[in-house]
């Protein structure tokens, strides 16, 4: 049975992210497109489905799961914050046949100042998507060719991955609109 992200004896504290100076901004549609056009193959290491970290996370405010929210909350929330996704497969309109596992996805690039846990790099990518209807986040690189065996990120780099998606779709961020508080 899989643990929930906060819940997980090797995820990171959660206080590591209020004390710490994170960035999280979306990859420009034309940067994904450039690297692309370059030969460049965006790999990916789905913590979701990693069997060896067993590990879930719930779109709710509860460490526990209850009340867990679909996985559309979860777009909802990306979208407001960040518009559309930014890879061309994944706009509204377009061809979605090749549609299996994921219908969303979202590239960002993060970055995190001191402190930062030992093995976590100032920089990395992830993506932001679902996978069989579940909400899941990856660490993904860019890279000339796809190795064999596949992509794996470290274990360290990969939780605090998937703990920072999901505290990026749970938190509320507060906006006000016509002197209404939402």
């Amino acid at each position: 049975m899989p643990i929930d992200i906060r819940n997980h004896p090797d995820a990171p504290d959660p206080e590591l992210f209020a004390k710490s100076e994170i960035m999280i901004e979306p990859v420009p549609r034309a940067e994904i497109q450039r690297r692309r056009e370059d030969g460049r193959v965006l790999l990916e290491d789905n913590v979701r489905e990693r069997e060896d970290l067993d590990v879930m996370a719930y779109i709710s405010e509860s460490p526990d799961g209850k009340n867990a929210q679909s996985v559309g909350v979860a777009m909802y929330r990306l979208t407001q914050l960040f518009g559309a996704p930014q890879f061309p497969e994944y706009q509204a309109g377009e061809d979605i046949s090749h549609r299996t596992d994921e219908v969303f996805k979202y590239l960002f690039r993060a970055s995190m100042d001191d402190p930062r846990p030992e093995g976590i790099p100032e920089e990395w990518l992830l993506t932001v998507h679902d996978s069989h209807v579940r909400f899941a986040a990856s660490v993904a690189e860019w890279r000339e060719t796809e190795p064999e065996g596949g992509f794996r990120a470290d274990d360290d780099l990969a939780l605090t991955t998937y703990a920072l998606a999901q505290q990026l779709v749970t938190d509320a961020v507060a906006c006000v609109y016509e002197d209404m508080p939402y």
